[in-house]
C-alpha cells in the first residue's frame, strides 16, 4: 500500500535520522539547567517504595533544588489532619523545639485551601500563627500542596531562601513541578504499602482460622487467637475488653491515651469477634506512628478477619453438633435393641425356665427360682439403661430440662417465665448443667414465694469461659438485699465452682438474680 501523504497541519512520523537528532538534543537541553535538576530529581524521587523514604526523598530533593534552608512534609491523614511532618535541615540535637508543629496558621491555610504560597516575610501574614519555642527564625515562605487525581495528600513547605530574601516564580514553578511527580510518588508508596497491608491482614486472618480449626476448643483459645493477631500485625498494644455492646472500629482519641498513646500520631482498633449472635472475643490492638495516610481500610480488615474467623468457630462447633447428634442417634438405636431384641429374648427366657418349673425335683427348683430372679433383675438393669441411653447427657438436654422445670413452676408462680439458651452446649460438662438446673429451681421457688411477678425472664447464656443464669422478674423487689436461706446457697453454689452471685433492685422495679461461673 502506497504510504500516505501527510494532511495539511498534522506532523508525519520524524524518519530515523530526525528522531535521533531530537532525541540528542533534547538530552544536552536537559544536561543544562532546571530541567536537569528536576528531570534527575523525578528519577530519585519515584524510584523508592517505601513511604517514609519516598517522603524524605521529596523534601531533601525541594530544598536542594529552590535553595532553601529549611523544608517539611506534611501528610494529610484520612480526617484531612495535618500528620507526620518529615523535616529537612533541622538536627533536633542542636534545635530542641519545644512543640512540634500541629497544622495552624499559614500551615493550615494550605490546608483548608490547596493553591501554592508565596511570601517573603512569614511574619507579615494575617493567618502567621507565629513558632514554637526553641524554633529557628524563619521569613521567606514557599508552600505547594501535592496533589494528583483529585486528591490532595499532603503539602510541601520550604522557608529561608539562602541566596535571596524571597523564593522566586521560577522556584514555584520548579516546586510545582517536583510536586507533581511526589503525589505519583506517594500515590505509589501508599498502594505498596496499602497492598503488603492487606497481604499481613489475609495472613494473619489464614492463620487465625488454623488456629481454631487445628486446637479447637480450649479454655485460653481466644487469648491465642488474639495473641496470633496481634504478632501479625505488628501491634505494640494488645489487651481484652468487655465490650458486649460495642463492635468493631477505630479506638476514640481518649481510649488511645488511656492506654499510654499518643492520638496525634498514633492509632488504634477494637476487634470484635461474634458468631451466631454469641460474643466470642473483644481486644484492643495500637500501633505506634500508626496514624498514616496509607489507603488501608483498617476496620473492613479488621471486619473480614473477625468473620473469617467466626466463620470456622461456627463450623467447628457445628461439627461438633453434628458428632453430637451421631452419638445420640447411636444411643437411641442401641436402646431400641436393648428394648425390641434382648428384653424380649430375656422375657421369653425367663417365661420358658418358669414353664420347667413344676416338672423338676423338689431340690432344683430353688435354683430355677434364683435364675429367674436374676434374669428379672437384668431385664430392670436394662430397661434403667435403655432410659439413660433415651435421656442422653445432662448438658445436651439444658435446653429443655430447664423449658421443663419453668413449665412445672408455672402454678406457684401463677405465670410461666421465658427461657432463653445462648452459646455451646458442648461446653457445659453434666455435673454444670445439673448445678443449673438447681440454681434455677431456687431462683423460680424465691420468685413465686417472693416477687408477686407476673412476669419472669430467664437466660442461660453460655460464653466462651464463664455460664451464667440470669432470672429477671417484674415483681414488688426490695430495698435491700434480702437474708434468704435460698439465696444463701445460691451463693454458696457459686463460691465453691470460683464463681460470683449477686442480687440487685433496678430503678424500673423487679429483682435481678445473677449466677455466674467459670466452665471451667
Amino acid at each position: 500500500m502506497p504510504e500516505q501523504p501527510s494532511q495539511p497541519g498534522r506532523r508525519g512520523p520524524l524518519p530515523d535520522v530526525g528522531r535521533e537528532r531530537y532525541s540528542r538534543r533534547l538530552s544536552q537541553f536537559a544536561e543544562t539547567g532546571p530541567i536537569a535538576r528536576i528531570v534527575d530529581a523525578v528519577a530519585q524521587v519515584t524510584g523508592e517504595t517505601d513511604l517514609e523514604s519516598v517522603l524524605e526523598r521529596i523534601v531533601g530533593t525541594a530544598c536542594s533544588l529552590v535553595g532553601a534552608r529549611y523544608g517539611a512534609l506534611g501528610m494529610l491523614d484520612t480526617s484531612g489532619e495535618l500528620h507526620g511532618l518529615v523535616f529537612h535541615g533541622v538536627d533536633a540535637d542542636s534545635c530542641p523545639i519545644e512543640e512540634h508543629p500541629h497544622g495552624k496558621g499559614l500551615l493550615r491555610l494550605l490546608i483548608d485551601d490547596p493553591r501554592p504560597i508565596r511570601m517573603a516575610r512569614m511574619s507579615e501574614h494575617p493567618a502567621s500563627f507565629g513558632l514554637p519555642g526553641g524554633h529557628r527564625p524563619m521569613e521567606s515562605f514557599l508552600g505547594v500542596p501535592i496533589q494528583g487525581r483529585g486528591r490532595v495528600f499532603g503539602n510541601l513547605y520550604l522557608t529561608e531562601k539562602i541566596d535571596a530574601d524571597e523564593f522566586s516564580e521560577e522556584d514555584l514553578k520548579i516546586t510545582r513541578s517536583l510536586a507533581a511527580a511526589a503525589s505519583i510518588a506517594i500515590d505509589n508508596a501508599q498502594l505498596f504499602e496499602a497492598s503488603a497491608a492487606r497481604e499481613r491482614w489475609l495472613r494473619t486472618a489464614a492463620d487465625a482460622v488454623a488456629l481454631v480449626e487445628n486446637e479447637g476448643w480450649t479454655p485460653d483459645i481466644w487469648h491465642q487467637v488474639a495473641g496470633r493477631v496481634a504478632t501479625g500485625l505488628h501491634s505494640d498494644h494488645l489487651a481484652f475488653r468487655a465490650a458486649k455492646q460495642d463492635s468493631t472500629r477505630v479506638l476514640t482519641d481518649a481510649e488511645l491515651c488511656g492506654i499510654g498513646f499518643d492520638p496525634v500520631h498514633d492509632t488504634g482498633l477494637l476487634l470484635v469477634i461474634d458468631a451466631g449472635g454469641e460474643r466470642l472475643c473483644a481486644f484492643e490492638l495500637a500501633w505506634r506512628d500508626g496514624k498514616s495516610t496509607i489507603r488501608d481500610p483498617i476496620v473492613e480488615q479488621a471486619l473480614s478477619l473477625a468473620e473469617r474467623v467466626a466463620g470456622a468457630w461456627l463450623l467447628l462447633r457445628r461439627r461438633a453438633q453434628l458428632e453430637h447428634l451421631a452419638v445420640l442417634e447411636d444411643r437411641d438405636r442401641i436402646a431400641r435393641d436393648l428394648h425390641d431384641l434382648v428384653i424380649q429374648r430375656l422375657f421369653a427366657t425367663g417365661l420358658s425356665v418358669q414353664s420347667l418349673h413344676g416338672q423338676l425335683p423338689p431340690e432344683v427348683q430353688p435354683r430355677i427360682d434364683r435364675v429367674v430372679d436374676d434374669l428379672d433383675e437384668t431385664i430392670k438393669q436394662i430397661r434403667r439403661t435403655i432410659f439413660e441411653l433415651r435421656t442422653g447427657p445432662v448438658a445436651l438436654t439444658l435446653p429443655a430440662a430447664a423449658t421443663r422445670l419453668v413449665h412445672d413452676s408455672a402454678p406457684a408462680m401463677g405465670h410461666t417465665a421465658s427461657v432463653t439458651v445462648t452459646g455451646d452446649l458442648a461446653k457445659v460438662t453434666d455435673q454444670l448443667a445439673a448445678e443449673v438446673l438447681a440454681v434455677l429451681r431456687e431462683c423460680l421457688a424465691n420468685v413465686a414465694r417472693h416477687a408477686q411477678a407476673t412476669q419472669t425472664a430467664v437466660a442461660i447464656d453460655i460464653e466462651p469461659e464463664r455460664l451464667s443464669v440470669t432470672v429477671h422478674d417484674n415483681g414488688i423487689g426490695f430495698s435491700d438485699p434480702p437474708r434468704r436461706s435460698g439465696l444463701a446457697n445460691l451463693s454458696e453454689r457459686a463460691t465453691e465452682r470460683d464463681g460470683v452471685f449477686w442480687v440487685e433492685g433496678p430503678p424500673d422495679g423487679g429483682t435481678i438474680v445473677n449466677w455466674s461461673v467459670p466452665l471451667h
